[in-house]
């Protein structure tokens, strides 16, 4: 349009094709959703990159509605689907997101347990990187990157009282995800996995900041619990 607008009269040349939004090379969620995918799974996902495993190449996410959504609608479709069906669904959820509004379907899961069970995947890449790396209650540093409080997700699954609770790295052991994942869909057992591999993107970041905090960590006494 400049070009014309300009005076242009020469032919111009055909733009590049556009390239469909993926996941990052080297993202440890292309891990985790190709296990998925090569097991067939209903997928209820949610809002966060990871959102992006619904396009190609993967195409490893059946549902999205909206924050948090993932869990209820996981556990709607187990609560409706035919048994055969049912057994493969599966919720998935970011790590900000869950601690955002995913909890609540957590508790829901354990008061009002399908038949069937159910499995939530948490996939904890420590940052919220679908809007900018910001630090969430789970990364254990506030928004200026100062140290804050840390929830953990497999904290609160167990204290929920979930039976089977189990932390993996995605990349480094996917073939023990998978059979763990299989064994959980094929018992019916409650399950909470949390794979967890930092944000390729947000890992030097967070080695920095990480230094910078216990650089400047206090070891004087009035920093110590007090002992009552």
């Amino acid at each position: 349009m400049r070009h014309l607008l300009a005076g242009g009269e020469e032919p111009q040349t055909t733009p590049p094709r556009g390239k469909p939004p993926q996941l990052c090379e080297g993202c440890p969620h292309r891990s985790t959703f190709s296990v998925l995918s090569e097991m067939g799974c209903i997928v209820a996902g949610d809002i966060g990159c990871y959102t992006l495993a619904a396009l190609p190449p993967l195409q490893a996410m059946d549902t999205q509605i909206c924050m948090g959504a993932s869990i209820g609608v996981g556990l709607g479709l187990r609560h409706t689907l035919p048994e055969d069906q049912a057994r493969r669904v599966v919720s998935v959820i970011g790590d900000s997101t869950f601690l955002h509004s995913g909890v609540t379907g957590l508790i829901e899961m354990v008061y009002n347990p399908p038949a069937t069970g159910h499995v939530v995947i948490i996939v904890d890449n420590g940052t919220t990187a679908m809007t900018g790396l910001q630090e969430h209650p789970g990364t254990g540093r506030s928004l200026d990157h100062s140290r804050a409080g840390k929830v953990v997700p497999e904290e609160i699954a167990r204290a929920l009282g979930i039976p089977n609770v189990q932390v993996f790295n995605p990349v480094k052991e996917p073939d023990l995800f998978a059979r763990v994942l299989k064994c959980a869909l094929d018992s019916g057992t409650l399950s909470v996995f949390v794979v967890r591999q930092p944000c390729i993107l947000a890992f030097g970041k967070i080695k920095a900041y990480e230094k910078a905090i216990a650089e400047t960590s206090c070891d004087c006494a009035c920093a110590q619990p007090v002992a009552e």
